[in-house]
Parts: structure tokens; sequence; C-alpha cells
């Protein structure tokens, strides 16, 4: 510094540095160490394992005799031997794909080796990789060995973590039995795997899942919107579906729309399909009992199944989410082109599409006021446009295959944006994307 126009050196003596100071730094510096350590050690640069292939018709029909095996078995109390060959256990992994959202999953069965792998993204373009095998035979849970990243865990270890897994369901409430009760035995050959199940016949495992995605629905207002909705049924029966839709969202309340709108369409969901919807809401579902009304056909376009499909997928998008609710939709569909089905129907598939995005629009914040307004007024063609109703339907596995090649192909991709396309035009149903809720 300058002390009268001569130069002048200043010397400042340093201040030693806090305890508390120090200790932050100290922290600090260890979180950064720790995190260095845990990327380096589960981290990885790319992705081991490729974009999982949508399902097929056999992936899906596969499936759906599995558990048709396992819910018979479960009525009666014993327990189910399945047999996977190795086509099916790849083809599940589209369909854990499509389930849980994570798009690189892959399942294996080489050289008597089960393996179930899968790729989660993580930010910066890293990378967590994931690998389960197992091998042999095995009474009760299979002994199984994890790796994540770079380290492998041995069985024991991997065992603990489904434990944690089965008491975190267990403290939500759910009847989870022992690992082994529930798995009695797997044996895994070259070409097969065969596993013993055995599902509890009272357990409310599915409740709480639902009710842990179903965050957000107020089902008490659920139970009270359907409980209105029967008493309007038995006053004044109506079959068409724009005359109940109309009805329950008259006395939308001019704030909390979302969650109204959200609740309306899970009770509208009890009301017109019935059993299958109550596994949604189960809680407002065993509260209904005393106000329930009698079963009647409800239609939409003088078609009882649109009206299901309607409603339904716009309470599984209130409930779990577009995702899920187009996805569930998709595999309907691949089930109903198998031979003993009625086709897959790109019909049923804009009424899917409707409904979700029907309920995507009603629960935006942003749009949740001019949704319940237009629903309170919604006929026919506002909730499905009458030209969609030639939309291609009654399509054979092969014929859907042939025409559309498969739900990943670009055909199948502009047929549904089609779809969308039409829907866009309705204030409803105008979610501006083209594949909505698609994976």
């Amino acid at each position: 510094m300058l002390v009268d126009g001569k130069r002048a050196l200043v010397y400042v003596k340093s201040m030693p540095t806090k305890p508390s100071v120090r200790r932050l730094r100290n922290g600090a510096a260890l979180i950064t160490l720790l995190a260095a350590v845990f990327a380096f050690i589960f981290v990885d640069a790319g992705a081991a394992v490729k974009p999982s292939a949508r399902p097929s018709a056999q992936d899906v029909g596969s499936a759906k005799e599995v558990w048709s095996e396992l819910r018979s078995a479960q009525k009666t109390g014993s327990a189910a031997q399945v047999e996977f060959s190795a086509e099916t256990i790849a083809g599940l992994a589209g369909l854990l794909s499509d389930v849980t959202g994570i798009q690189r999953v892959e399942a294996r069965l080489e050289n008597g080796t089960l393996s179930i792998g899968a790729s989660i993204p993580l930010p910066l373009g890293l990378w967590v990789n994931t690998e389960s095998t197992v091998a042999g035979h095995h009474t009760g849970f299979p002994a199984y060995h994890l790796k994540v990243g770079h380290i492998s865990f041995p069985p024991p270890a991997s065992r603990w973590l489904v434990d944690l897994a089965r008491w975190g369901l267990g403290s939500g409430g759910a009847q989870i039995p022992p690992l082994d009760e529930l798995v009695r035995r797997v044996i895994i050959e070259d070409q097969r795997v065969i596993a013993e199940i055995a599902l509890p016949r009272n357990t409310n495992v599915v409740d709480k899942v639902m009710a842990a995605g179903s965050v957000g629905i107020d089902q008490s207002l659920v139970k009270n919107l359907y409980c209105l909705a029967a008493a309007d049924q038995l006053r004044n029966p109506s079959d068409r579906l724009p005359v109940l839709v109309n009805r329950i969202f008259a006395n939308a309340p001019s704030a909390e729309e979302a969650n109204y709108n959200r609740a309306a369409f899970a009770a509208l969901a009890l009301l017109v399909v019935g059993e299958q919807a109550e596994a949604l809401v189960p809680e407002a579902a065993s509260q209904t009992k005393n106000c329930r009304s009698p079963r009647q056909p409800i239609y939409l376009h003088d078609r009882e199944d649109l009206a299901k499909h309607w409603v339904f997928s716009a309470a599984l998008t209130s409930v779990l989410g577009a995702r899920i609710a187009a996805n569930l939709g998709e595999w309907k569909e691949l089930s109903d082109s198998l031979p003993d089905g009625s086709g897959f129907s790109f019909v049923d598939l804009a009424a899917d599409r409707a409904g979700m995005q029907a309920a995507l629009i009603a629960q935006d914040p942003k749009t949740a006021v001019l949704a319940s307004r237009a629903l309170k007024s919604a006929r026919q063609d506002d909730l499905l446009p009458h030209s969609l109703l030639y939309a291609p339907e009654g399509l054979s596995e092969a014929s859907f295959a042939d025409r559309f090649d498969g739900l990943e192909a670009k055909r199948y991709d502009e047929a549904v944006a089609r779809i969308d396309q039409r829907l866009a035009l309705n204030p409803i149903t105008a979610t501006p994307t083209k594949t909505a809720g698609r994976r």
C-alpha cells in the first residue's frame, strides 16, 4: 500500500483456523473421498446391458399362463410348480422393463446358469450395472450371486438384501411369509428352470404396493364419490358412460381440482369396471360394500368394452401413472391377438389412450379446472372420437406382426401417433405428445 506517497510493506498475521471450520473441511474432504470410492467401485462409464425389446404376444401369453398357475394354486393354499424355458425367461425381461421403467434389462439361461442384469442410467452419462446369477438345485429360496459395478457379493450378502426388501414391505404392513416358504424349490437346467412357488392365501402385498403407488389419491374421497355415483344410479339408472362422467364431475370443487379428478376416475372405475378395479384403491373399495349399486353394463359408442377400456385406463393413469397404463393396455391387446382372444384392437387401444390422456389433463394443476368443466358436459365423441372406431381390430398375432411388426416398430409407432393426433383435437384428450406414457 502507499503511505504519504511512499510504498510501505504491510505484514498481515494469519489467524489460526477455528476448530469448527477445520471439522467442516475435513468432513467435506471425507464425503468427497467416499463419493469417489463409491463411483470407482459401483459406477461404470458405459451400459453393460442392451436396450430391452418390447414384449411380444408370446411373452405376454407365457407370463399370463404362469400367473394363472400361481393364482390357481394360491386359492387352494398349495404350491405351484412352474416351468420357464430359455425363451420365456428372455421374454420376461421386456415385461420387467415395462413394469419398472428401466429400459435396459435382460434375463437369460445359458449353460445351466440363470442371469438377470440391468443397466441403470446416472447423470453425466454414467451407469450402474447389476447382474444376479444362480445355478444348480436349491431347496428354498436360491442362493444367488449379486454383482454391482466391480463388486461381487457372496450369496449370504445377496440374500440379506432380499430379506431387507421383504422387511421393508413388512414394515409397511404387508404380510409376507419367509422367503423359503414363498419359494420352496428351484432347479436350473440347461434349457429350463423349474420353480415351486407358494403364494400365501391371505396376504395384503398387492394392497400395500397399490397404496404406495397411489400416494395423492384420497381414498376416503374415492369412497364418497363412488357412493354418490351409486346412489345416482339407483335413483336414475343410465347405461351411458358420458352420463356417468357428467354426474361425477358435476360437483367438482373450485379448489384442489386435480386431487378431486384423480379420485373421480378411480370411483368411476369401481362403478364401471367392478372387481378388477378394486386393486387400484383397495382401502376405498373395502369401504364401499354398504353402498354398492347393482352391476349393469355401461356403454361408450354402444360398446361395453370401450367404456371399460376408457375408464380403467383413466383410473390406472390417476393411480399408477401414464407409462404403466399405456403398457398394460398394449399387453392386453397382445394377449387378445393369441388364438383364444378377440384379436389386437386399435379401437380398444384408442379408448385406452383417450382415457389415459383425459386423466393426464385432469390431474395437471395447470389444466385441471378446464378439464373438470369439460367433463361435466362431455359427450361420446368428446371421450372417444367416432372416427377412431374405424381403426383396425380383430388382428391375429400373425396379422398384427405382418401389418405393424411389433410394439417397437416404426409402423406401430405411426399407428399410435395417428390415434394421438386425432385425440389432440379434443379438449378433453388433447395431450400434446405423440406417444404419451409409452416407454
